[in-house]
């Protein structure tokens, strides 16, 4: 470790890295902390913008844009950042400009949201809307979280939010935030724009239950934690079910000893829906325990056309193979994925490779389309963090998932009774599947 630390200090004095970390995994990540006084003045303001604006410009996976005509995106967001009211005005406006190239990934946090991140914590209502059929639903409340102590339940049909009517409040949220890879995106960026708030702040929301009481009360945004987790079952029926939150590499051991006490099972059911993704390195490893021999399921793309590279090129950490090579004593009962809108990037990729090898069966709605990778995230000087995709995937059978997302193999969606009755038909599905498979 001394003498890792003796090299990069002394590549960074002598090249900045260039050959050391040319990609700026590690550098990235050090600096540009916030101001003394916590606000930023003009000039902190201008920096922080072009840090943004170049770092993208340089760095983003296509140097075409996605044919987005970058430099005029630069000068139009440019007087917008500049001139807002506030630091919060700012960081988002920083974050709209990153939106305009349609990538879930590359995204600006400003730094509170950049501290929740690391402290794997945030502030949330506990509660997801979803539109069906021409009304506002409740689609998930947080167990224990006022929300549901309030009465919320899924299913309940949301009348008026903040003295607003719901669906128009909705509607104008979702047309109002930023661009995401596909249109989903918008509507998880206006949960997200529900949810976001100072702790303790509290929101005037009035919903009619299933049974057609109505209720008008306020919610106040709290404190919840981020940190991920991990839920494996067996059940009645001799079947396995795995579900866990991300892949995010603190439980990969866990996961995958979880996955291992699933072996006698006679099928298994994953479920990665909310699933938002991770580390690609944790979704290979998991991936590769239903794998007999060796696949290349899918080519890494960079910018370069060049693997990701450390120590002067002498350490690959992105090859640009993606390939599974599976372990001596596969899993290899009767798999089944539930996926919906939510899943997105590690959760895709490893859905799509084990579909593509024909060893998983896919039940439930299109993911997300957000499979691209980032390196880290890069602090912005005043203290914000910029991620910018730097790592595409094109799949053997010639599919990208980004910007389409995955199609499953079994399309089940809930419906506004079915949300409303807690009945979970995608997993009934995959009971139903698994028990005609094993």
């Amino acid at each position: 470790m001394k003498l890792f630390i003796v090299l990069f200090a002394l590549c960074s004095v002598l090249s900045g890295c260039a050959t050391f970390d040319p990609h700026g995994v590690i550098s990235r990540r050090v600096g540009n902390a916030a101001p003394a006084s916590g606000k930023l003045d003009a000039a902190a303001r201008a920096e922080a913008f072009d840090f943004v604006w170049t770092t993208i410009n340089t760095g983003y996976l296509d140097p075409a844009f996605k044919g987005v005509d970058w430099k005029a995106v630069g000068e139009r967001y440019r007087p917008l950042a500049l001139d807002a009211a506030d630091d919060g005005a700012f960081w988002k406006q920083l974050d709209h400009m990153t939106g305009e190239l349609r990538d879930a990934h590359t995204r600006v946090e400003s730094p509170q949201r950049y501290a929740e991140i690391r402290a794997q914590a945030g502030i949330s209502l506990s509660v997801l809307l979803v539109e069906l059929d021409g009304l506002l639903l409740v689609e998930r409340v947080g167990s224990g979280s006022e929300a549901w102590l309030a009465g919320l339940r899924p299913g309940a049909r949301v009348l008026r939010i903040a003295d607003e009517p719901a669906l128009g409040w909705w509607r104008r949220t979702v047309n109002a935030a930023r661009e995401g890879s596909t249109p989903l995106s918008r509507q998880r960026y206006a949960n997200g724009a529900l949810n976001t708030g100072k702790a303790g702040e509290a929101v005037a929301i009035e919903f009619e239950r299933p049974d057609g009481s109505r209720v008008a009360t306020k919610i106040a945004r709290n404190k919840v934690s981020g940190k991920p987790g991990v839920l494996a079952l067996k059940l009645s029926s001799g079947l396995g079910y795995l579900r866990f939150s991300s892949f995010d590499e603190s439980i990969r051991s866990e996961t995958l000893k979880a996955l291992e006490g699933l072996r006698d099972t006679q099928g298994i059911v994953l479920d990665l829906r909310d699933n938002g993704g991770g580390s690609t390195f944790f979704a290979r490893a998991f991936a590769e325990q239903f794998v007999t021999g060796k696949h290349e399921v899918a080519r890494i793309n960079t910018r370069s056309g060049k693997p990701v590279t450390l120590f002067f090129g002498m350490l690959d950490l992105i090859k640009p193979e993606f390939i599974l090579d599976g372990p001596e004593k596969p899993l290899n009962q009767p798999l089944v994925i539930l996926m919906n809108s939510a899943s997105s990037s590690a959760s895709e990729l490893t859905a799509t490779a084990l579909q593509s090898l024909g060893r998983a069966h896919i039940i439930g709605d299109t993911s997300c389309g957000c499979l691209l990778g980032y390196l880290g995230y890069a602090k912005v000087p005043g203290g914000g963090a910029l991620a910018y995709s730097e790592i595409g995937f094109t799949f053997s059978d010639g599919r990208r998932i980004e910007g389409i997302g995955l199609m499953p193999d079994e399309a089940v969606r809930p419906s506004a009774a079915d949300l409303a009755s807690g009945r979970d038909t995608q997993f009934e599905a995959a009971v139903a599947w698994l028990s005609r498979e094993k």
